[in-house]
Protein backbone atom coordinates (compact mmCIF):
# COMPACT_ATOMS: atom_id res chain seq x y z
CA UNK A 1 0.00 0.00 0.00
CA UNK A 2 1.47 3.22 -1.03
CA UNK A 3 2.11 6.02 1.49
CA UNK A 4 3.38 5.75 5.55
CA UNK A 5 1.28 4.82 7.90
CA UNK A 6 1.46 7.55 10.07
CA UNK A 7 3.53 10.97 8.77
CA UNK A 8 6.24 11.41 11.26
CA UNK A 9 7.77 14.77 12.79
CA UNK A 10 10.55 14.27 10.39
CA UNK A 11 8.27 13.99 7.44
CA UNK A 12 6.11 16.72 8.70
CA UNK A 13 9.29 18.82 8.26
CA UNK A 14 10.37 18.46 5.09
CA UNK A 15 6.83 19.29 4.27
CA UNK A 16 6.90 22.33 5.89
CA UNK A 17 10.04 23.08 4.08
CA UNK A 18 8.65 21.67 0.63
CA UNK A 19 5.74 23.72 0.57
CA UNK A 20 7.54 26.91 1.31
CA UNK A 21 10.25 26.55 -1.13
CA UNK A 22 7.67 25.24 -3.72
CA UNK A 23 5.60 28.48 -3.29
CA UNK A 24 8.81 30.60 -3.65
CA UNK A 25 9.56 28.62 -7.15
CA UNK A 26 6.37 28.33 -8.17
CA UNK A 27 4.61 31.08 -10.47
CA UNK A 28 1.81 32.79 -8.06
CA UNK A 29 -1.47 32.86 -7.95
CA UNK A 30 -3.52 36.40 -8.34
CA UNK A 31 -6.64 35.25 -6.24
CA UNK A 32 -8.22 38.99 -7.23
CA UNK A 33 -7.68 37.98 -10.95
CA UNK A 34 -8.80 34.45 -10.83
CA UNK A 35 -11.86 35.69 -8.53
CA UNK A 36 -12.55 38.16 -11.35
CA UNK A 37 -12.34 35.83 -14.47
CA UNK A 38 -14.41 33.11 -12.31
CA UNK A 39 -17.25 35.60 -12.14
CA UNK A 40 -17.04 36.56 -15.78
CA UNK A 41 -17.38 32.46 -16.75
CA UNK A 42 -20.27 32.27 -14.68
CA UNK A 43 -21.60 35.47 -16.66
CA UNK A 44 -21.05 33.39 -19.83
CA UNK A 45 -22.47 30.41 -18.16
CA UNK A 46 -25.40 32.50 -16.79
CA UNK A 47 -26.23 33.60 -20.25
CA UNK A 48 -26.21 30.41 -21.82
CA UNK A 49 -28.14 28.30 -18.90
CA UNK A 50 -30.71 31.09 -18.20
CA UNK A 51 -29.86 31.16 -14.31
CA UNK A 52 -27.02 31.12 -11.69
CA UNK A 53 -28.88 28.57 -10.29
CA UNK A 54 -27.59 26.30 -13.45
CA UNK A 55 -24.80 28.29 -14.02
CA UNK A 56 -23.18 27.36 -10.56
CA UNK A 57 -24.15 23.62 -11.04
CA UNK A 58 -22.89 23.11 -14.32
CA UNK A 59 -18.98 24.77 -13.26
CA UNK A 60 -19.11 22.31 -10.47
CA UNK A 61 -19.16 19.30 -12.47
CA UNK A 62 -16.49 20.83 -15.24
CA UNK A 63 -14.04 21.51 -11.98
CA UNK A 64 -14.81 17.78 -10.56
CA UNK A 65 -13.61 16.08 -14.23
CA UNK A 66 -10.88 18.84 -14.50
CA UNK A 67 -9.59 17.96 -10.99
CA UNK A 68 -9.12 14.52 -11.29
CA UNK A 69 -6.81 15.10 -14.03
CA UNK A 70 -5.16 17.56 -12.18
CA UNK A 71 -4.60 15.97 -8.82
CA UNK A 72 -3.73 12.25 -10.64
CA UNK A 73 -0.74 14.12 -12.17
CA UNK A 74 0.41 15.87 -9.02
CA UNK A 75 0.34 12.06 -7.24
CA UNK A 76 2.22 10.81 -10.08
CA UNK A 77 4.38 13.35 -11.79
CA UNK A 78 7.64 15.26 -9.71
CA UNK A 79 6.46 18.53 -8.81
CA UNK A 80 9.72 19.58 -7.09
CA UNK A 81 13.36 18.07 -6.97
CA UNK A 82 11.69 14.89 -7.94
CA UNK A 83 8.90 14.49 -5.38
CA UNK A 84 5.57 14.33 -6.14
CA UNK A 85 2.49 15.55 -4.04
CA UNK A 86 1.97 11.85 -2.87
CA UNK A 87 4.87 12.31 -0.10
CA UNK A 88 3.04 14.27 2.20
CA UNK A 89 0.00 11.62 1.97
CA UNK A 90 -0.07 9.29 4.89
CA UNK A 91 -2.65 6.51 5.64
CA UNK A 92 -3.71 7.72 8.66
CA UNK A 93 -6.84 10.22 8.38
CA UNK A 94 -5.95 12.27 11.40
CA UNK A 95 -3.02 13.18 8.74
CA UNK A 96 -5.25 14.98 6.43
CA UNK A 97 -5.91 18.42 8.39
CA UNK A 98 -2.09 19.01 8.15
CA UNK A 99 -1.81 17.73 4.40
CA UNK A 100 -4.48 19.59 3.47
CA UNK A 101 -2.76 22.59 5.03
CA UNK A 102 -0.01 21.93 3.52
CA UNK A 103 -1.20 22.45 -0.01
CA UNK A 104 -3.29 25.38 0.40
CA UNK A 105 0.26 26.96 1.75
CA UNK A 106 1.92 26.04 -1.39
CA UNK A 107 -0.89 27.62 -3.46
CA UNK A 108 -0.97 30.87 -1.64
CA UNK A 109 1.60 31.12 0.35
CA UNK A 110 1.79 32.58 4.51
CA UNK A 111 -1.08 34.30 3.91
CA UNK A 112 -3.45 31.49 3.94
CA UNK A 113 -3.88 32.17 7.13
CA UNK A 114 -5.36 35.31 6.48
CA UNK A 115 -8.11 33.47 4.23
CA UNK A 116 -7.98 30.10 5.93
CA UNK A 117 -8.66 28.63 9.40
CA UNK A 118 -6.71 25.16 10.44
CA UNK A 119 -9.01 22.28 8.99
CA UNK A 120 -10.50 20.06 10.81
CA UNK A 121 -11.17 15.91 10.34
CA UNK A 122 -14.35 14.41 12.45
CA UNK A 123 -14.19 10.27 12.48
CA UNK A 124 -17.58 8.64 13.33
CA UNK A 125 -17.88 5.43 15.04
CA UNK A 126 -19.12 3.79 12.35
CA UNK A 127 -16.16 5.06 9.60
CA UNK A 128 -17.70 7.82 8.59
CA UNK A 129 -16.75 11.25 8.77
CA UNK A 130 -16.31 15.00 7.56
CA UNK A 131 -13.33 16.99 6.76
CA UNK A 132 -14.05 20.84 7.53
CA UNK A 133 -12.35 23.98 5.75
CA UNK A 134 -13.54 27.31 7.13
CA UNK A 135 -12.66 30.55 5.24
CA UNK A 136 -12.15 33.70 7.12
CA UNK A 137 -12.63 35.80 3.70
CA UNK A 138 -14.08 34.32 0.64
CA UNK A 139 -11.84 34.66 -2.86
CA UNK A 140 -14.82 33.70 -5.04
CA UNK A 141 -18.05 36.04 -3.55
CA UNK A 142 -15.81 38.87 -2.90
CA UNK A 143 -17.21 42.30 -3.56
CA UNK A 144 -20.42 40.72 -4.76
CA UNK A 145 -23.42 42.67 -4.07
CA UNK A 146 -26.03 42.00 -7.09
CA UNK A 147 -26.41 37.94 -5.84
CA UNK A 148 -29.44 37.33 -3.62
CA UNK A 149 -30.12 34.05 -2.18
CA UNK A 150 -33.39 33.33 -4.70
CA UNK A 151 -30.31 33.60 -7.29
CA UNK A 152 -27.77 31.04 -5.50
CA UNK A 153 -30.92 28.53 -5.00
CA UNK A 154 -29.39 25.37 -3.78
CA UNK A 155 -25.80 26.11 -5.14
CA UNK A 156 -23.08 28.33 -3.73
CA UNK A 157 -20.04 29.79 -5.20
CA UNK A 158 -18.20 28.11 -2.83
CA UNK A 159 -19.60 24.86 -4.19
CA UNK A 160 -16.69 24.51 -6.70
CA UNK A 161 -13.95 24.97 -4.21
CA UNK A 162 -15.11 22.57 -1.88
CA UNK A 163 -15.47 19.69 -5.40
CA UNK A 164 -11.70 20.55 -5.62
CA UNK A 165 -10.95 19.69 -2.06
CA UNK A 166 -13.37 16.67 -1.92
CA UNK A 167 -11.44 15.41 -5.18
CA UNK A 168 -8.24 15.38 -4.18
CA UNK A 169 -9.34 14.27 -0.76
CA UNK A 170 -10.98 11.28 -2.82
CA UNK A 171 -7.75 10.89 -5.85
CA UNK A 172 -5.69 10.81 -2.68
CA UNK A 173 -7.12 8.02 -0.55
CA UNK A 174 -7.59 5.82 -4.10
CA UNK A 175 -4.10 6.13 -4.76
CA UNK A 176 -3.17 4.98 -1.02
CA UNK A 177 -5.54 2.32 -1.36
CA UNK A 178 -7.84 2.96 1.59
CA UNK A 179 -11.19 1.94 1.93
CA UNK A 180 -13.27 5.44 2.22
CA UNK A 181 -14.84 7.32 -0.47
CA UNK A 182 -16.27 10.70 -0.48
CA UNK A 183 -19.88 11.00 -0.75
CA UNK A 184 -20.64 14.87 -0.67
CA UNK A 185 -18.65 18.05 -1.12
CA UNK A 186 -20.23 21.29 -0.48
CA UNK A 187 -19.95 25.07 1.07
CA UNK A 188 -22.06 24.50 4.14
CA UNK A 189 -21.55 28.23 5.04
CA UNK A 190 -21.56 31.51 2.89
CA UNK A 191 -21.01 34.59 3.32
CA UNK A 192 -23.19 35.57 0.55
CA UNK A 193 -26.47 33.44 2.44
CA UNK A 194 -24.82 35.97 5.89
CA UNK A 195 -23.05 33.40 7.46
CA UNK A 196 -20.18 34.37 9.97
CA UNK A 197 -17.54 32.82 7.90
CA UNK A 198 -17.30 30.03 4.75
CA UNK A 199 -17.26 26.56 5.45
CA UNK A 200 -16.48 24.04 2.76
CA UNK A 201 -17.62 20.27 4.55
CA UNK A 202 -16.67 17.28 2.32
CA UNK A 203 -18.81 14.07 3.81
CA UNK A 204 -17.10 10.37 3.08
CA UNK A 205 -17.98 6.96 4.52
CA UNK A 206 -15.91 3.61 4.94
CA UNK A 207 -16.84 1.24 2.40
CA UNK A 208 -18.21 -1.78 2.91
Amino acid sequence: MPGVKKLSWFRKLIIGLGKRLYFRKSEKVNVLGMGLMLRELLRNYQEFLGSLEDALAEFESEVQVQAIEVITNLLYEPIMMGVSMSYTLSQDLKDGPFTTQAMIYGIIGKNYKKVFSYPQMILYEDGSGEAIVRMKQCIMCASITDVTKEDLGTQNYGNCVATLFGTAINEGWKYLGLPYEVVEAKETMCFLRGDPYGEFTIKFVRKS
